[in-house]
């Protein structure tokens, strides 16, 4: 089997990108589209892996027994299977591309899960179209009306404190220098003041002209030192009142308000209002795509359904939440309406500091339906009447686990997900003894924010076989200020990886090694 391959620094300057014919499109007002689709590593990409016309030689790439309808452009029935989208700020855009060559393979899906950044990719695709339709220009189109940088919807010296966070490697380092700069000023114009104190004594210059500019001059060195003290005093009194703001708005630079007014617009558009039209339409329309079974099984048709799943983390409860099967939590069924779904995925996105939580209030915990809900999911006897969520990535962030059915001997369908690997080479160094404190607590998080995901996966090496990885070191996973080539050339990275995932992926192989580890559970 061939390895994926690696192409984190290979279109890494607009240098690199003219060699290689690809357009720079930072001098562009406005991307499109077509700039996405029509890069040439995209294109070169989809070649890998389009099934050719049936007139042709060639047929599609084998990835499920669950066919449908027979797409109109190339002759070949569609395969359906399931879709998880892992977590990663505007890695997310990778994802796009990840999904379109997965499209233009002649693959669609059937239930869709997603953290964060991928549960923002998976309402766009449930909310919009039917299943039976190409979803990449939805979601490009969306990417370009959403405006990552508009985001960044906080205070503005938050704004400009997070863009050289994400933007200058160095920006650490010459906060220190700012801080020192100020401080080593203050201490050189005390320093003076004194010394022309102390001259003024030595020389009694109050009866030597030779030497009344002292006098004046320690006296506007002193000015000077006032003003400055005042200033800094004024600078630390700004600071302070930042951080209480920072405390009353839950602890998040941003309020998130941007982005789910955006989300909500996008699914009004479509008609999913409530959490009971969002079940709907991730279940509808599957009668009308056909399926059926591939030559070859013998099995009856299993009952296909449709699914979506946000997941994010609860802080009051301290749990994994998983919208919208869990919306009963905190509305009675007549009620649900009060809760917009838009706000699940801003939920899921809720970066902890970065945005704001996402809150629930007024939950009737004396309804007994309510608390039963409760203590059905979370064995929990007097719910809160408010919730706080967080990312869901600090607990799940790739939840591959939603959609797998250990009890299925031989799966008619695999379940695909994309994962975003953005680590760098010096992040694997186990010499533990040498790291930096940033490297420590990121091990820290990290350890915490795989947990589930990872034991699931080192105990299914089966679910291993249908994820496809795209490796995204050279972004930063928070920079909502990416010029339009980066968003290019993100979404041809996750383009890439889709292409090498599905010449590696083997149908026949997925199948027999969860039918070995169905028979090994089960003696």
């Amino acid at each position: 089997m061939a390895e994926i391959v690696d192409n984190s620094e290979k279109y890494n300057s607009r240098t690199e990108n003219k060699k290689n014919g690809i357009k720079d499109l930072n001098k562009k007002r406005k991307l499109e589209p077509i700039d996405f689709i029509e890069d040439p590593r995209v294109i070169a990409a989809v070649e890998l892996v389009k099934p050719k016309n049936k007139t042709k030689e060639g047929g599609p790439i084998i990835v499920s027994d669950v066919l449908g309808k027979i797409d109109k452009e190339t002759g070949h029935e569609f395969q359906y299977v399931n879709l998880v989208q892992k977590g990663g700020g505007v890695l997310g855009v990778a994802l796009v591309g990840y999904v379109h060559v997965l499209e233009q393979a002649g693959i669609r899906f059937l239930k869709l899960a997603g953290t964060s950044a991928g549960a923002i990719n998976t309402s766009l695709m449930v909310c919009a179209g039917t299943k039976e339709e190409p979803k990449t220009n939805i979601l490009l189109k969306a990417l370009i009306e959403l405006k990552l940088s508009k985001l960044v919807d906080g205070h503005w010296v938050a704004r400009k404190l997070i863009q050289g966070f994400v933007k200058d490697p160095d920006y650490v380092g010459r906060l220190k220098k700012g801080v020192f700069y100020l401080l080593g000023g203050l201490c050189l114009l005390l320093l003076l003041g004194f010394v022309g104190l102390g001259l003024q004594n030595k020389y009694n210059i109050q009866f030597d002209d030779h030497f009344k500019i002292i006098p004046v001059a320690t006296c506007t060195i002193f000015v000077f030192t006032g003003i400055y003290l005042l200033s800094l005093f004024a600078l630390l009194v700004y600071i302070i009142s930042l951080f209480y703001r920072l405390k009353d708005s839950g602890f998040g630079i941003n309020p998130g308000d941007y982005f789910y007014d955006f989300i909500k617009a996008q699914m009004d558009a479509n008609k999913v209002t409530n959490s009971s039209e969002l079940r709907d339409k991730a279940q509808s329309g599957i009668r009308e795509l056909n399926l059926h079974l591939r030559d070859g099984r013998k099995e009856k048709m299993p009952i296909i359904t449709g699914d979506v799943a946000f997941i994010t983390s609860e802080l009051v409860t301290q749990n994994k939440f998983e919208f919208p099967r869990m919306d009963k939590l905190f509305r009675t069924p007549e009620k649900i309406c009060e809760i917009h779904p838009a706000g699940f995925v801003r939920a899921s996105m809720s970066i902890p500091i970065f945005f704001e939580s996402y809150f629930i209030r007024e939950i009737p915990i004396h309804n007994k339906e309510i608390r039963a809900n409760w203590k059905k999911e979370f064995n929990i006897d007097c719910p809160p009447e408010v919730v706080r969520f967080a990312d869901g990535g600090m607990l799940s962030n790739f939840p591959i686990n939603l959609f797998y059915e250990e009890d299925v001997e031989i799966p008619f369908l695999p379940i695909f997900g994309i994962d975003l690997d953005d680590s760098s080479p010096q992040d694997s160094n186990n010499n533990a003894e040498f790291w930096s404190l940033g490297g420590y607590l990121g091990r820290m998080f990290n350890t915490i924010r795989y947990y589930y995901d990872k034991d699931f996966l080192q105990k299914n090496k089966v679910a291993q076989k249908g994820i496809g990885k795209i490796h995204v070191p050279d972004f930063n996973w928070l920079n909502f200020f990416l010029t339009n080539q980066e968003q290019v050339d993100l979404f041809a990275r996750g383009a890439e990886a889709a292409a090498q995932f599905l010449l590696n992926f083997d149908w026949e192989d997925y199948k027999r090694k969860q039918s070995e580890y169905y028979t090994n559970k089960n003696k």
